[in-house]
């Protein structure tokens, strides 16, 4: 097949997938869109992982096999993308997989209406019980109802929240990828397909949503997301921030700022509710001592943040550390940002910030006395 001839590139990192690697090659190869390349990246498995897609291989003269030395998903996928030679790409994780007609009817959306990203619903497979579960729609995600076509500039303040973060529920187009320079982050351990997918909405000119579920993303109860989020929660501004820096360079952080400025609380809002006692504690004071304040939450009132909930979070993590913010909930005294303008919101956070350094200079000065 000439490279002309590559409607779609079908990315796939795999690492020691032995166990369900069958069922997501099965899903790809048997698209009834034909024209396709299936790049497998192996990072290194230590299984028989790579047996498996050399098999495949010898029956479907489509897949190309990448070798890597498990450098991380991020990596391979940024392998398979300076091999990609179809006008789209997709994603495939190697444990999930595809309906039948997923890049079919992805392809035609996206050439019906020339979109830069194409994006379609999907479910969650309990490995376990064997049971489908449909996933809950992004709010944001009204802007593509009644078969819309969106992008940034016409939606600056929901675009970024108008799908999930997963790369494998979209087509993108290859030439803004490559043309934008759009890459996965190596150093990122989570949330590495959420900086990759709001850097693409951010610069895609046109993206539409199908309202089918077409691909189904397989769970573990001994490797759920969350716990993912529990081992890297210390990484979750940090994405964040490299969000915000990406958008800076673009120049499209202004226009977007209501948009991420919602991303980003909501998300962190969402981590912290999932962690224990002590990263719990963690978590919040990081925000807390500076990630929040980097994160751009405090340039703005409490009218911007679309979640009550949210708004309330991000004026207590700016006050107050946790064991001061802990002290006032038990006291029924946490800041409920309905009775609290913004004006007295920085005042109140000038104040508290003024305390913590002065104790923190006068304990630098006790220290100092004690040498």
């Amino acid at each position: 097949m000439s490279n002309t001839e590559i409607k779609v590139s079908v990315i796939m990192p795999i690492y020691n997938a032995y166990d369900y690697l069958r069922p997501a090659l099965d899903s790809v190869i048997d698209q009834t869109l034909r024209e396709i390349e299936i790049i497998c990246i192996d990072d290194g498995s230590t299984d028989h992982t790579l047996d498996i897609i050399k098999e495949y291989q010898a029956q479907d003269a489509r897949i190309r096999i990448v070798t890597e030395n498990n450098a991380g998903v991020s990596t391979a996928r940024n392998k398979g993308i300076i091999r990609a030679r179809g006008e789209y790409t997709a994603f495939l994780d190697a444990d999930d997989f595809f309906e039948p007609t997923l890049l079919e009817k992805l392809y035609e959306r996206a050439k019906k209406d020339d979109l830069d990203i194409a994006v379609c619903l999907f479910d969650i497979y309990n490995n376990k019980e064997s049971k489908f579960t449909r996933a809950i729609s992004e709010a944001d995600g009204v802007i593509f109802d009644g078969g819309k076509v969106a992008s940034a500039s016409e939606h600056p303040d929901r675009i970024l929240g108008s799908t999930t973060g997963y790369v494998w529920n979209k087509l993108f187009r290859t030439s803004l990828i490559k043309e934008k320079e759009l890459t996965f982050a190596p150093e990122l351990n989570v949330f590495e397909d959420v900086h990759f997918v709001c850097s693409a909405l951010a610069l895609a000119g046109s993206v539409a949503r199908i309202d089918e579920v077409l691909v189904h993303h397989r769970v573990y109860t001994d490797q759920s997301r969350s716990k993912l989020f529990k081992k890297y929660y210390a990484q979750v501004p940090v994405v964040y921030l490299k969000i915000k820096e990406f958008l800076m360079q673009k120049g499209m952080y202004i226009p977007l700022f209501h948009s991420y400025l919602n991303l980003s609380a909501t998300r962190c809002y969402k981590i912290y509710n999932l962690l224990w006692s002590d990263a719990k504690a963690d978590f919040w004071n990081m925000l807390h001592d500076g990630y929040a304040d980097s994160l751009g939450w405090f340039r703005c009132g409490s009218d911007e943040f679309n979640d009550r909930e949210v708004a309330e979070f991000v004026a207590n993590v700016g006050i107050y550390s946790h064991r001061l913010y802990e002290k006032r909930t038990d006291r029924g005294r946490s800041i409920k940002v309905e009775g609290m303008s913004e004006k007295r919101i920085k005042k109140r956070l000038k104040k508290v910030h003024f305390r913590e350094k002065l104790r923190e200079l006068i304990g630098k000065l006790k220290g100092k006395k004690k040498k």
